[in-house]
C-alpha cells in the first residue's frame, strides 16, 4: 500500500514590518494532499493582496476538480483582476509554487523564484525552475567575471524574470517525480535561502517550525518574510 502523506506549515515576517507571504495546505477529494506557497510583491497592501488573492484563487480551482496549470492560470486570472480600478495595487503581483502529492507521484507547477526542495540522505535537491537573475549571475562567478561574494551582493539578483501579474505568463516551471517512502518536501518562499543547504535539509527534516526558527537563529540583515509547508511521506 502507499504510504500517506502529512503536511505543516509555518512563518514568520523576518525583519520586515509586514507579512506579503500567504500559504495554504488542503486535502483533496482524490486522496491527494495539495500545498500553495505565495510571495507577494508590490509594497505592503499590494504584497500582502496578491499572495492572499493568488493561493485562495489556485487552491479553489483545484479543488473543483482542475489541474495545476488551472490552479495558476485562475490565480494569474484573480490577481489581475484584484489589480484593476486599483491604484494602491497596480504593479502588485506574486511568486507561486503549488504542489500535489499523492502515492509515490508529485507534481507541481510554480511561475517565480521560490524554492520547492526535496531532502534526501544525500542531502537538499530544488527540484523547480529560479525564474529570477541569480541563475544568470552565479552563471558569470562559474566564469570567472563575478566573485562568489559580488554575485550574493548583486543588486539584481533577486530581480523576476516572471511573476503571477494578470499578465500572459511565459516563464512556467512544472515537473513531476516518483519519490520513496519517507520523502520529505519542503515549499517556501525565498525566504529560506538566508540559509545554505545543509541547514535547510537539517532543519526541514525536523519540522517546519524547526526550520522559520533556524531562519531566524541565523539574524541575517533585513530579513525577508519565510514561509515553509513540510510534506512528509510515511513509508
Amino acid at each position: 500500500m502507499p504510504g500517506r502523506w502529512r503536511g505543516e506549515g509555518a512563518q514568520h515576517q523576518g525583519a520586515r514590518p509586514y507579512q506579503e507571504d500567504c500559504w495554504a495546505l488542503r486535502p483533496l477529494a482524490d486522496g491527494s494532499l495539495l500545498a500553495v506557497v505565495a510571495d507577494g510583491m508590490g509594497g505592503h497592501a499590494g504584497g500582502a493582496v496578491a499572495s492572499k488573492v493568488a493561493v485562495e484563487a489556485f487552491v479553489n480551482a483545484v479543488e473543483q476538480g482542475g489541474g495545476l496549470a488551472d490552479g495558476l492560470a485562475e490565480a494569474n486570472a484573480a490577481v489581475g483582476k484584484a489589480q484593476a480600478g486599483r491604484a494602491d495595487l497596480a504593479g502588485m503581483g506574486a511568486t507561486l509554487v503549488g504542489v500535489q502529492v499523492r502515492g509515490d507521484e508529485v507534481r507541481w507547477i510554480s511561475v517565480g523564484d521560490s524554492p520547492f526542495f526535496l531532502v534526501s540522505p544525500a542531502g537538499l535537491e530544488r527540484l523547480n525552475a529560479d525564474h529570477s537573475m541569480a541563475p544568470q549571475i552565479d552563471a558569470l562567478v562559474k566564469r570567472g567575471m563575478l566573485t562568489a561574494e559580488e554575485a550574493e551582493h548583486h543588486p539584481g539578483r533577486h530581480t523576476l524574470r516572471e511573476a503571477v501579474m494578470g499578465q500572459p505568463l511565459s516563464l512556467i516551471d512544472r515537473g513531476s517525480r516518483r519519490v520513496d517512502g519517507g520523502a520529505t518536501l519542503l515549499v517556501c518562499s525565498d525566504g529560506v535561502q538566508s540559509l545554505g543547504d545543509a541547514a535547510i535539509a537539517t532543519g526541514g527534516r525536523q519540522s517546519a517550525e524547526a526550520l522559520v526558527a533556524a531562519v531566524l537563529g541565523a539574524a541575517k540583515a533585513h530579513q525577508d518574510n519565510v514561509t515553509v509547508v513540510k510534506l512528509e511521506r510515511t513509508s
